[in-house]
């Protein structure tokens, strides 16, 4: 359950956006929810210059922007910086920031692969598609990949294939999907496998492989369930009512309200473009 917030302080004209979850932020008490909830988003790169600024230019926190810079160029620890902002407004209780303290200790632990690997899955967590399959290849071909386990460089090529799902097309994933359950051999890399060979109106391909995989019929059909079940609730959704719309009116000739819905689309397009990318 949500904390609610109670603002006591400035709120901001101009939000502080957060890229990788889409939030936007307009008081210290937003920015101290934000940091709690989020721990594992936290790094040398959070707080920089343009949050510095913000607090500054935006909140008139002069004092607590000036100590953040401080605390930046003495050296200190994201921890130390995360630790001041939570400490610069009543919003958490000592034992809640402690709690807190605790938590980003356990993620400082982590070793470079499980840092690394963390930072992708969040990525990929937050529909950041561009900047979780740069991070899943940099694990792959760096140092971090040399002492992957077989089932780990597996669930890592499983996640490129969502990735691919959503960038590249069905038919790539689907060979990704294959190749993730070769070297992981988890039922869902098998299962994500068939259904993108569903998907992808492979019916030869599909049954071909389902004999020589040894599918069992109920397996088949659990496939076929969670497909058909996917749709159904596809179908709920605006994005869906909205192309349903649009073919609507290509069969009516309604024109001028096509041409509004393609341009609401593209523009719709282009910011999700723009976010994943900035």
């Amino acid at each position: 359950m949500g904390k609610l917030i109670i603002c006591n302080e400035k709120q901001a004209y101009i939000p502080y956006y957060f890229k990788i979850t889409n939030t936007k932020v307009y008081t210290i008490e937003e920015l101290c929810y934000y940091v709690y909830n989020n721990v594992e988003l936290l790094n040398e790169d959070f707080f920089g210059e343009p949050l510095i600024r913000w607090l500054k230019d935006e909140l008139n926190l002069v004092d607590r922007a000036d100590k953040l810079r401080e605390l930046k160029n003495s050296g200190c620890s994201f921890k130390e910086i995360a630790v001041s902002i939570l400490c610069s407004c009543d919003y958490y209780t000592e034992s809640e920031i402690k709690e807190f303290i605790r938590n980003l200790d356990e993620l400082v632990k982590l070793s470079p692969y499980e840092k690394l690997k963390k930072k992708a899955d969040n990525y990929l967590k937050y529909r950041q598609f561009a900047e979780a399959a740069n991070t899943y290849e940099k694990i792959l071909d760096g140092e971090e990949g040399k002492g992957l386990s077989t089932e780990e460089y597996g669930n890592i090529l499983h996640n490129l294939a969502i990735i691919k799902l959503n960038m590249t097309g069905i038919a790539e994933a689907a060979e990704s999907f294959k190749e993730a359950y070769e070297r992981n051999k988890n039922p869902e890399s098998l299962k994500q496998y068939f259904m993108a060979l569903k998907l992808g109106k492979q019916d030869s391909i599909f049954s071909e492989e389902a004999d020589a995989y040894g599918l069992s019929e109920t397996f088949k059909n659990e496939i076929q369930d969670e497909i058909n079940t996917s749709l159904e609730e596809a179908k709920q959704t605006q994005e869906y009512k909205v192309m349903e719309e649009f073919q609507e009116c290509k069969q009516t000739g309604r024109i001028n309200h096509l041409y509004r819905i393609a341009d609401e689309l593209i523009n719709r397009w282009k910011q999700d473009f723009r976010r994943e990318n900035s």
